[in-house]
């Protein structure tokens, strides 16, 4: 992988490290420029945790480099500079990288692996998962790409991800843990509500109108008792995994992977617009 990806690299550096185990001082070729776009074996390594390993000549154990790299992803006209320890004098050297780059149509730094991880994690997800492709409402192309990015560098469960991330890397985490935050971070960047049991938007739209997959309308009735944040629903004709629906008159996306509530109609009884208040209804 690692020889692979230097063959594909736009341009790729060779560096003098220490190595934390035998102490001895050793030089490895490390990437400093990558289009995903043209080497897409990248996009795995980073899933990976194995962008950029490097591996000591003398007592052969691998170490993550640490340097800095630029991620290219020519089809989104997006250029990354990725710093996993931040520079001195960020500002000048950030300024230089505009400077000399303000070309591409989205240029973005990141000063934490998490967010190169997360990023690939979206695209991939997304790609996969043709029902969250049809209930998104985040926009297309570059309006996507900046909401993306803004979750990324703001949103404040990228602190519990990367902790998450790290537990698991060194199996502190089972693999649900992983999955439950993760999707978490999915229907915090689409802006999804919990699902209603009446199965009416704020709107007062019928939800279950456009609950279907393959054109077809899918049937709540046999799975309205098991709705819950692990439970999933797949399409009978191409198996697809499905999660929620979305108001085709005001555009409010529902999911019940973020616990149940009443109603969200006014005047229609008790409503449960907290979170953690409908995941504890799901547990008694």
């Amino acid at each position: 992988m690692v020889n692979l990806l230097n063959n594909q690299a736009e341009a790729y550096s060779v560096e003098t490290f220490q190595c934390g185990n035998c102490d001895r001082e050793f030089q490895a070729k490390v990437i400093t420029w990558v289009d995903v776009s043209r080497a897409p074996q990248a996009r795995s390594a980073l899933l990976k945790w194995e962008f950029n390993v490097i591996e000591c000549t003398y007592c052969g154990c691998r170490h993550f480099s640490g340097t800095p790299f630029f991620y290219e992803d020519f089809e989104e006209g997006l250029l990354v500079a990725v710093f996993p320890r931040i520079p001195d004098k960020r500002g000048d050297v950030e300024k230089g990288i505009k400077d000399r780059y303000s070309y591409y149509p989205v240029l973005e730094f990141f000063y934490d692996m998490t967010q190169i991880w997360m990023l690939i994690y979206f695209q991939e997800h997304y790609k996969m998962n043709k029902n969250l492709r049809a209930l998104s409402r985040i926009g297309k192309g570059e309006e996507r790409l900046r909401k993306t990015l803004r979750f990324l560098k703001e949103d404040q469960l990228m602190i519990d991800i990367r902790e998450k991330l790290t537990e698991s890397f060194f199996g502190d985490a089972t693999h649900d843990e992983l999955v439950d935050i993760l999707g978490q971070a999915i229907y915090t960047l689409e802006e999804m509500l919990p699902w209603p049991r009446d199965r009416r938007c704020k709107c007062g739209a019928d939800l279950s109108r456009e609950f279907k997959c393959c054109r077809n309308r899918i049937n709540l009735d046999e799975h309205e008792h098991l709705l819950s944040r692990h439970y999933i629903i797949y399409c009978p004709t191409c198996r697809e995994s499905l999660s929620g629906a979305s108001c085709e008159v005001c555009g409010r996306v529902y999911t019940w992977k973020l616990g149940i509530v009443d109603s969200y109609i006014s005047g229609s009884g008790k409503t449960l617009t907290d979170t953690a208040s409908a995941q504890r209804e799901l547990e008694i």
